[in-house]
């Protein structure tokens, strides 16, 4: 089975509280997302700002803060086949 990441790695996210004790002096901090970590498949390697070292967080402890851009943002082509420019 294929794990699909749900912040894939540069995703920027803020700390919240999940389904595991968390210092509450870490809610409400930002970072990046580094990477998955593929062993346990849920958890995530983020640096948080500020901050030379990655800390471990729990998928269900992140909230993503710039999700990705709806597709008409994203360049994707409207329309039936015509072109957007002039010949």
């Amino acid at each position: 089975m294929v794990k699909i990441q749900n912040f894939p790695q540069g995703t920027r996210v803020r700390v919240r509280r999940g389904d595991y004790p968390l210092e509450s002096e870490m809610v409400g901090r930002e970072g990046l997302v580094v990477t998955l970590q593929r062993r346990t498949g849920r958890q995530y390697l983020v640096q948080l700002n500020g901050e030379d070292q990655f800390r471990r967080f729990d998928e269900s402890e992140l909230v993503a803060l710039a999700p990705g851009a709806p597709l008409q943002e994203a360049g994707a082509h409207h329309g039936g086949g015509g072109s957007d420019h002039q010949s």
